[in-house]
């Protein structure tokens, strides 16, 4: 049996020969770095106050303050309007193409006095109308140009003249500077549509800039033998 004296004195040089600088130093770094590991660990698990500052810090970068997404009934409703403006550009669009066309079959580079007075009686001469059946007024301003106070379904006297349906005023150079039918300019606007008639004839004159020539002074108002 081994003395007791012995036993220390062996186990005492076993931990004195363990108990090398090297050695304690590789011990004391292991502990303290899993120490610090657990310490950071317990530190930033989500219930810990550091572990809610980090988590709120990530929440607050990845935050969006607003998500501008349009509800499903505004999305169709755009795609509705789309389609329908589509539709309608296209039909308007056909709609004028075919009046200028028709326009321009009606407006001759130049038109007299007498052919505006003729176009105005055809429709009575059918009719079994007889005598005065329209008006056609002259009047020539002090600056130059003329005004027309045209009537193809009724007559009136000069004074009356600006009830008449149509009034024209041309330009010195022969140009319809404006017109009236009624109470409206013929501004292009005002003019979209389809019309007939001694109208339409003065609308494409309008349109396209035909030139009016005062080939007399007294055009034919009246049909039959009057």
């Amino acid at each position: 049996m081994t003395d007791t004296t012995d036993l220390t004195s062996i186990i005492s040089a076993t931990v004195a020969a363990k108990m090398t600088p090297e050695f304690i130093d590789k011990e004391v770094n292991s502990r303290v770095e899993k120490l610090v590991i657990e310490s950071i660990d317990r530190a930033l698990r989500t219930y810990s106050d550091t572990g809610k500052l980090i988590e709120k810090a990530v929440e607050d970068a990845l935050r969006v303050d607003k998500i501008d997404l349009p509800s499903y009934g505004s999305t169709v409703a755009k795609m509705v309007k789309a389609a329908i403006e589509h539709r309608v550009a296209e039909v308007v669009q056909g709609r004028l193409k075919q009046d200028v066309e028709d326009i321009l079959q009606l407006a001759p580079q130049s038109v007299k006095i007498s052919a505006l007075a003729e176009a105005m009686l055809e429709s009575h001469k059918s009719d079994g109308s007889y005598g005065e059946v329209t008006t056609f007024i002259m009047e020539e301003s002090e600056y130059g140009h003329r005004w027309l106070y045209l009537d193809d379904e009724t007559v009136y006297e000069e004074r009356k003249k600006f009830s008449c349906k149509y009034r024209l005023m041309v330009s010195k150079d022969g140009k319809i500077a404006s017109a009236y039918i009624g109470d409206r300019a013929s501004k292009a606007e005002n003019w979209i549509g389809r019309s007939y008639g001694f109208e339409q004839r003065l609308r494409g004159y309008v349109a396209c800039g035909t030139i009016v020539e005062f080939d007399t002074e007294y055009p034919c108002t009246s049909v039959g033998d009057y």
